[in-house]
């Protein structure tokens, strides 16, 4: 009877016995979620996952809060409860400098807890399928010494390669599996659904079946559900955020302004419908200046105008 009992994983392998599995103990930072709680982990570390969506749907607005939040040990959502700070590395392949900085300032809205631990940018070099690449990719791992990787977007980091191949998915899956066991890293990879939604994310569907967790994001206006598939959690429920001030807050009072706000006011003194002109002259806002506020207020979800302009509450 084996006596063996294993306190760290091995980088490279891992065989044991079944004794010795049962027997198993993990590093807090193999055994902490990413985000969940003990009970139910919705991204544990040492995975892969798939963020995914159609172009210009919020992935990297969404995206980019998170991963500030996961850096600062603040739970952003609710829905998705942070454990504690954790290092990231956020490799975008598509923004330029300016969209950056403009992005990480929205991003960063209402965040109370320090952001020290998130690093951002771009690499040209960087590639999953190259050799120059991934040692480009290794070299600013082990410069940042992140916990959580992200690739924004995949597509942008195949370049060169054929994204419906399966020699080329493969040698990018490969890479990044070797990544998560050299390097300890939890990935998350942003990618693009295809032409037909329905089919899942463009490319070859190696990745659907190599992925751990999938995210998927659905945008309609200024509304973005999100919808979480843990491969072995419980799912948690359905996420609605809105576009707001550069990013994406959840749907509720805490998106609402403070003219939002006195616009509700306004329909409840009503008895919760309102006409478009007397809501003007109880708030003396006339023309572009009440089109943009009713506007604003609309978008946020905080009221509903009618086709005849009658406004109402949600």
């Amino acid at each position: 009877m084996s006596n063996t009992v294993v306190t760290n994983t091995p980088k490279h392998s891992l065989i044991l016995n079944t004794e010795d599995w049962l027997n198993l103990k993990l590093s807090s930072e193999e055994s902490e979620p990413i985000i969940g709680t003990a009970e139910n982990p919705i991204i544990r570390p040492l995975t892969k996952n798939l963020i995914q969506a159609p172009e210009k749907a919020f992935k990297t607005t969404f995206l980019m809060r998170l991963c500030l939040g996961i850096s600062s040990g603040e739970t952003i959502y609710p829905a998705f409860p942070v454990v504690r700070p954790r290092p990231v590395l956020y490799l975008h392949g598509e923004l330029a400098a300016a969209e950056l900085k403009e992005r990480l300032q929205s991003a960063a809205t209402g965040l109370k807890s320090s952001l020290d631990g998130f690093f951002q940018g771009r690499s040209l070099r960087a590639n999953l399928v190259t050799s120059d690449g991934q040692k480009a990719i290794e070299e600013l791992v082990e410069q940042y010494k992140p916990e959580v990787l992200v690739f924004d977007a995949w597509q942008s980091f195949i370049a060169g390669s054929d994204e419906n191949s399966f020699k080329d998915v493969s040698v990018a899956a490969t890479f990044m599996d070797r990544l998560i066991a050299e390097y300890g890293l939890t990935i998350f990879l942003v990618i693009h659904l295809g032409k037909n939604p329905q089919r899942g994310a463009r490319g070859h569907s190696l990745l659907s079946g190599w992925r751990d967790t999938k995210i998927d994001l659905k945008r309609d206006g200024n509304k973005v559900t999100v919808k979480v598939e843990p491969r072995w959690a419980k799912p948690p429920e359905q996420l609605t955020l809105m576009f707001s001030g550069g990013t994406l807050l959840e749907l509720g009072p805490a998106v609402w302004t403070d003219q939002a706000k006195d616009i509700r006011n306004c329909v409840r003194c009503k008895g919760g419908k309102i006409s478009r002109q007397e809501l003007g002259e109880m708030m003396f806002l006339r023309d572009s200046t009440l089109r943009m506020a009713l506007k604003r207020a609309q978008d946020c979800g905080a009221i509903v105008i009618g086709e005849d302009e009658t406004i109402t509450l949600p």
